[in-house]
Parts: structure tokens; C-alpha cells; sequence
């Protein structure tokens, strides 16, 4: 049995769409001279719960579920974007907060350019943030006996990607739809060339042309 777990890494498969975007998102956050001065390296790209008080703030953006109906070339889904705050917050600050957090968040998402930065990092994406919903009265609890817990708000934010860009992204990685695990290369059975003699003056006065079964 243990044998069969240590061979569940990662390198073996391509990340899917949801991954990919997960991890533009948190770039293209992380990319904001505002969002980096609030957050600084704790901005994830997965569900991280090991925080220490002091890497508080913290952004972490991940998602927990698609959905992809039987004769639809889309998959369905939403973002979750888990702003966690520290414990030191004064009591004044805590609607204060979160309430600005999710405003910029939403702002963030509603930038025509950081939909064009992150379409381009993920093929086939078709919606992001269309829907947008925020909880700003969460708690956060990490630790090892989890008994520690800070202010968090939540965010969903949904998005569709195309699957058949996806296909075609797969493709261009040298894998296929039907073999998505492994990069595949079409077997080589030819080569077609053709070889030139020139003259000095560079006119040509021979051309032989080569067509080799391999």
C-alpha cells in the first residue's frame, strides 16, 4: 500500500483548470503593490491552514468543487478567497476591516485588465467573479490543538472555463484528450528534404531531393 501512495505526486498528471486559476489569481493578487504591502508572501494558492500569528494577514485562495454537466463543454465552479486577519485587531476594527477588505477584493475582480491577465494564464476561461459573494463574520482557527482563532471573511467568486480551449492548451503541451497523464509525439516515419549545389554567383545547378522511410 505504501508503495502505491508514494506515487501520488503531482509530476505524474497536468494540474486542471480550477488549479490553474487558483494560482493566477493568487499571482496576479500577489502582483498588486497594495495587496502585497497588506499580505506579503502569505498570499496562497491553496487551502493553507499551518499560519503562524505573525505571517497574519493572510490571503488564501483555493477551490473546493466543479461541476461539469454530461453534454456541456464547461465546467462550472467558484473561488474561494479566505482573507484571515490577525488576533490584534482592535474590537473597533473588526466590521471595519473586512467590510474593506471584500470591497477591494471586489473592486480587484471587477478590473477589466485582471481578467485579461488571468484569461490569458488559464485556457479557456470564459467567467470570473460574474457572481460575487462575501461572509465578513467568520473565524479562522489554526494551531495545534486548533484552540487559537482569529477574524476571517470569505469570498466566493464563481467561474466557467471552456473545455475544448483546454483540449487544445493540451495539445500544445504535447498531450492529448485521450492521453492527458503522459506527453505523447507522433511516431516519425519520414523525412523529406532536399539538398542544393550552388554556383559561385549563387545560381543553383543541382537539386537532389531526399524522401527517407525511417
Amino acid at each position: 500500500m505504501s508503495e502505491r501512495i508514494d506515487k501520488l505526486v503531482p509530476e505524474l498528471f497536468l494540474d486542471g483548470p480550477a488549479e490553474y486559476l487558483a494560482g493566477a489569481v493568487a499571482e496576479k493578487i500577489a502582483a498588486v503593490p497594495q495587496w502585497a504591502e497588506i499580505f506579503g508572501d502569505s498570499i496562497d494558492a491553496y487551502q493553507r491552514d499551518d499560519y503562524g500569528m505573525r505571517q497574519l494577514p493572510a490571503l488564501r485562495i483555493y477551490n473546493l468543487s466543479y461541476v461539469k454537466e454530461f453534454d456541456s463543454w464547461f465546467i462550472n465552479g467558484d473561488l474561494y478567497l479566505d482573507v484571515i486577519l490577525p488576533a490584534s485587531i482592535r474590537r473597533s476594527e473588526l466590521e471595519l476591516l473586512p467590510d474593506r477588505m471584500c470591497a477591494a477584493l471586489l473592486q480587484q475582480f471587477r478590473r477589466p485588465s485582471f481578467f485579461s491577465d488571468v484569461e490569458a494564464m488559464v485556457p479557456g476561461l470564459n467567467e470570473l467573479g460574474k457572481t460575487f459573494s462575501a461572509e465578513k463574520g467568520l473565524a479562522f482557527q489554526f494551531g495545534q490543538d486548533q484552540e487559537q482563532i482569529v477574524p476571517m471573511a470569505q469570498i466566493r467568486a464563481n467561474f466557467r472555463v471552456d473545455l475544448r480551449e483546454w483540449d487544445a492548451y493540451l495539445e500544445r503541451e504535447g498531450r492529448t484528450k485521450d492521453d492527458p497523464f503522459e506527453r505523447t509525439l507522433k511516431e516519425l516515419r519520414r523525412i523529406v528534404s532536399s539538398i542544393q549545389a550552388a554556383n559561385d554567383d549563387g545560381s543553383i545547378e543541382l537539386e537532389v531531393g531526399i524522401d527517407q522511410a525511417i
